[in-house]
């Protein structure tokens, strides 16, 4: 069952609220710690929980600088890295699918592309271990996002070839955006179309997810997304709004744009056995420790997709970030409830950072 036929009803609080039914509010943590990310510089911030058949929301600021509108519940905003879970998603349907095999080497399904690539297998660069170089380190990248340099994904992959290997593969984890363009690269060559398609029509219009697309191009009716004021290159002492910068850095590895409503029903989708096979599901969530120095293997990440370990259990999910938008989503293995975070700046600002850690702190349990 989708998550969105379960919704009794929503409630919506902080500082740019909109009218409501009640059901049940946010707790007063989350709605002053939404005020709070807002009031130290955050342009936007929307949160979104699903829990006992009920939704909960939150909204504060604007979803436009320039002019002033609220942001709302439903506002569309990039998700970033979240883009992984989605990805991976598609990569285990072709597995379940014979069509990809996991232990199987990129070679087979892409010659040539990667640097010792008969030694790298898909699971490797699903779970990042498999030590690839993350091209995003590249620091001719940043030149090229800013000038609005479209970017192939193969010339991405180019960067990481360029750059001295982390590890030898297998060896641990290294968090690499360069896996996934690999993955969505994997996906067109396996089945012949393009990931735009591919997403669209295995995951986005199954699940009936209107607002969400894979894009390069940010939609006009999405929240603007802004890095904060000392990164402007106005240098006038306000966020700068890069809403319009293309995406094409990101691709596979982060350019999906949703919404949080569309988010939350993806990972209940996906975690309830809705979109993957229950070997497949087991596959993805078969972890790797993220810090082997941990005790308490904290934060573990299996196929496109984190474990978090709090006092509440397991918290599946992954988080994201990309110019202008900071994003996290998150399903309670043991009570299914589920948060979505989405802000409007990107990098945070030190003077936010604090309010942010509270906010995610305050949803996760």
């Amino acid at each position: 069952m989708l998550a969105t036929s379960l919704v009794a009803g929503t409630v919506v609080t902080g500082s740019a609220s909109a009218a409501v039914s009640s059901v049940a509010p946010v707790s007063p943590a989350v709605n002053a710690a939404v005020d709070a990310a807002v009031a130290a510089g955050v342009p936007g911030v929307v949160v979104r929980v699903d829990a006992g058949g009920a939704v909960q929301s939150a909204t504060a600021g604007t979803a436009d600088i320039a002019t002033g509108a609220d942001i709302t519940p439903s506002a569309r905003f990039r998700v970033g890295s979240l883009t992984k879970t989605y990805v991976a998603t598609v990569v285990l349907q072709l597995v379940d699918e014979k069509r990809v095999v996991l232990d199987c080497p990129i070679e087979r399904y892409l010659p040539g592309l990667l640097n010792d690539g008969e030694r790298i297998t898909v699971r490797q660069l699903l779970n990042h271990t498999s030590g690839v170089p993350d091209y995003t380190q590249d620091p001719s990248l940043l030149a090229g996002v800013t000038s609005g340099r479209v970017y192939a994904p193969r010339e991405l992959i180019a960067l990481a070839n360029s750059m001295p290997r982390s590890d030898a593969p297998g060896a641990r984890w290294s968090y690499s955006n360069t896996n996934y363009i690999v993955a969505g690269l994997l996906v067109e060559k396996v089945t012949g179309r393009n990931l735009a398609t591919v997403l669209e029509n295995r995951i986005f219009r199954p699940l009936d997810l209107k607002h969400t697309s894979f894009a390069t191009v940010t939609p006009a009716n999405a929240a603007h997304g802004y890095v904060p004021a000392q990164l402007s290159p106005a240098q006038d002492g306000r966020p700068y709004d890069v809403t319009a910068v293309n995406a094409s850095h990101a691709w596979a590895a982060g350019a999906i744009v949703s919404n949080a409503s569309d988010v939350s029903t993806f990972y209940r989708a996906l975690l309830g056995g809705r979109l993957l096979a229950p070997a497949q599901l087991r596959a993805m969530k078969t972890t790797v420790a993220q810090d082997p120095t941990d005790p308490q293997s904290t934060f573990r990440y299996g196929l496109g997709i984190q474990a978090v370990r709090d006092a509440c259990g397991v918290n599946w999910g992954h988080g994201g970030e990309i110019f202008g938008y900071s994003t996290a989503a998150y399903y309670n293995e043991r009570t299914g409830r589920t948060f979505i975070l989405a802000a409007t700046m990107s990098p945070t600002p030190p003077a936010a950072a604090a309010a942010m850690a509270d906010l995610t702190n305050a949803l996760v349990c």
